[in-house]
This record gives C-alpha cells, structure tokens and sequence, in this order.
C-alpha cells in the first residue's frame, strides 16, 4: 500500500479499482448519504468503479489530490473515505470525510480530518481549504468548526440547506532579514507604486499602472489563484524598516510538477540582497510545502542581466533560450529560462 497519511488508528492512501466492493457498501449506504449531495448515485459495482476510474484516479493525475480511502488498522479494511476534492464551483479544494456507520462515534472522524487539513497545508501547498455541511449534520458541522474553519454563509443547493466554511492559513514566512506576507487589498497602494514604476515593468509582461484599481484587479487575480491551490503571492517586508520592499510568488502546474516563480523588487531598494533573499525563502518553502513539486523555473529576458547574474548566482541551471515565447507590449520577445531542481536544491 502507498500510504499517504497515517494517525495512530488510520491509514490513508488513493483508492484503486480493488476497492470497488468497499465503496459500493459505503456509497449505498442510505445513512452515510443522507446529507450528501449525491445520494442513490452508487447502486451497483460498476457505478463504484465507475466513481473510482472516471472521478478519483483521474483527480489525483490532474490535480494531485481527491478523496483517499479511509483504512482502519484494526482490521485493515477501507471503512470510508477522507481528503480533498477541487470543486470547480466553489474554486477551492473542499476538505470531506465519510465512514461507515459501526465507526461513528469514535472519534474517527475528526482524527482523519485534521491529518487531511495538516496534509493540505504541508504536502500540498494548499493554504485555502472550505468545507460545505448540511444545517442537519451536527456532528459533521462540530467537525468542521473544530479543524478551525469558519462560518462564511448558508444556501441551498441540491435541495438541502448548506453551510459554508473555510480555513485560511496563508503562509508568512520570517527570515533575519525579511518576512514574506500575505498580499491582501490592504496592501493594494504597495502593489501599485511598484508597478507604476516604469523601472520595475521593464522587462515584465505587466504595462506600467496608471491607477490604484489596476493593482486591486492583480490583487484578486493573484487571489483566486490561491485560493485555487495553484500558487501564492506574497509581499516582501524588510524587517527592519518595516517597509515592502517588493513582492514575489508562483504558480504551480502539478501535471508537469513545475512551478513558475517571479520577482519584483522597488529600486529604491535595488542591490541591497533583497530579491536573493526573497528567492532563496521561497523556494524553500515551496520544496518543503508541496511534495510532488519537481522543478521551480524562471523566464527571464536576455537583456535584463541584472536577473540573469541573480539567478545564476543562486544556483539555477540555463536550459536555453526560448526564440520569441513571451509576447506583451506588442512586440516578441526571447526568454531565458532559468530551472532549479529538487534533487539539486540545498537548503
């Protein structure tokens, strides 16, 4: 078994066609369904094999993540399942759990769901989870309230009266030098005088701001980004002037396992270590955060020597030029890049 989570009574791992006859028992199961939202779904093998092939085992080769079967040690059976799930409608990866109704009560629930939560944050990289209950299920709602996710708002949807929560953890993360902080729209004033200044567009695919709403849009792009588990972006705050210096983030593409990282520091601020330290800071969370990732990349123009010297200088290998790749500003332009891998990073 490639177990993926394991807590003193649990193990977790991807499911695979031989569990077909454990999730039809529990899919079928009318009590395990009541307040779900696809009840009467699984009435045969096949429609759980069906699930199994044509929804989890595709999810975890698309995104890296679906539900896991539930294993209880004792006996070694897949008793439910727990984990995440990406909801396109909500643009979030939703935190659930199910179980067969002999193991409630046993605190089994909330064991599996806060190693689920515990593995979203340090395996995943994810830092936005959400979690939809039905207003009936209590011990569901207890759960959910418990793992720390808060009430945002109720609805209704497939004829039941829904609450919806979420958990924010965004990562800050401290060095001697800097701290890496959450970009929020409180910050929208630092992100606009950084990229009204005509310097630090340069050689970036952004033109120039001209008002304070343009940051607020990249703001909420950059947002829902994260909150779809594809990246984050962060401010960077120098510690001792308490001051942003500049901002930096990625993106993260878990079919090729890459992800793209930028970098944008003032020039009041140039030369003084701070993009070396920004990098460097990511990109050791990100090796450390998100375990299937295998290669950070960075596109950089030729004729921006300054970001050339920086990341050769941090170690980054030059695959090659890529002959007229960006296009922005009207015009073609070349682009370096600029790879670092995990078998290859130090920290």
């Amino acid at each position: 078994m490639n177990i993926l989570i394991e807590t003193p009574r649990l193990l977790m791992r991807q499911f695979t066609i031989e569990d077909a006859e454990q999730v039809f028992k529990f899919s079928s199961n009318e009590e395990v369904t009541l307040y779900t939202g696809d009840a009467g779904w699984v009435n045969t093998l096949s429609d759980a094999e069906n699930i199994i092939r044509n929804i989890w085992l595709k999810e975890y080769s698309q995104v890296g993540y679906a539900r896991f079967a539930l294993i209880l040690k004792e006996n070694n059976q897949v008793i439910g399942f727990c984990g995440l799930k990406y909801e396109p409608e909500l643009n979030a990866p939703d935190i659930g759990y199910r179980m067969l109704p002999e193991y409630w009560g046993k605190g089994l629930g909330m064991e599996a769901s806060h190693a689920a939560l515990e593995y979203a944050f340090n395996q995943l990289g994810l830092s936005y989870i959400v979690g939809e209950v039905d207003v009936a299920n209590t011990a569901s709602h207890k759960i959910l309230t418990n793992l720390g996710l808060v009430e945002q708002k109720r609805y209704e949807k497939w004829g039941h009266h829904l609450i919806h929560l979420s958990i924010d953890n965004f990562p800050e993360i401290k060095t001697d030098k800097i701290t890496l902080v959450q970009q929020t729209q409180a910050q929208a004033e630092a992100v606009y005088q950084l990229f009204s200044n005509p310097k630090v567009c340069e050689f970036y695919d952004l033109p120039v701001m001209s008002d304070l709403a343009e940051a607020k849009t990249l703001i909420e792009q950059d947002e829902l980004i994260r909150r779809q588990g594809n990246g984050h972006r962060w401010l960077i705050k120098c510690n001792t002037r308490q001051q942003f210096v500049g901002s930096c983030g990625y993106k993260y593409d878990f079919c090729t396992r890459t992800a793209k990282i930028s970098v944008e520091i003032h020039p009041d601020f140039w030369q003084q270590g701070f993009a070396s330290c920004a990098i460097t800071t990511m990109t050791k969370w990100m090796f450390s955060h998100v375990a299937s990732l295998n290669r950070i990349e960075a596109e950089v123009l030729p004729e921006n020597t300054a970001s050339t010297k920086l990341f050769n200088k941090l170690g980054f290998h030059l695959d090659g030029v890529m002959r007229e790749k960006g296009v922005w500003k009207n015009k073609t332009h070349n682009l370096q890049v600029f790879s670092k891998l995990i078998n290859r990073f130090t920290s």
